[in-house]
């Protein structure tokens, strides 16, 4: 992501960071921890963001315990696993 214009606040796991026209960040396959956006003016922010939509990514929201597979289109709660064999006929 790359900033063009204005200021927001990144949140990353559980620090902040203020970003500001010409900061940049990347968000790498794997990270452990969530990120959020945040205006904190009442000014326009406008960013770039580049990345790839591939159809077989599985998002992981670690605040709320949501997991979405894009392949599907669908979200579950992350607290629904089920062991290997179960249901299995």
């Amino acid at each position: 992501m790359f900033i063009l214009e204005g200021e927001l606040t990144l949140r990353l796991g559980d620090k902040s960071y203020v970003m500001k026209a010409g900061d940049h960040v990347c968000f790498p396959a794997g990270q452990q921890v969530g990120h959020c956006l945040v205006n904190h003016t009442d000014k326009v922010c406008r960013y770039l963001l580049i990345g790839e939509r591939n159809p077989h990514d599985i998002c992981v929201y670690p605040e709320t315990g949501r997991v979405g597979v894009r392949l599907m289109g669908e979200g579950y709660r992350r607290a629904a696993t089920m062991k290997y064999w179960e249901d299995a006929p």
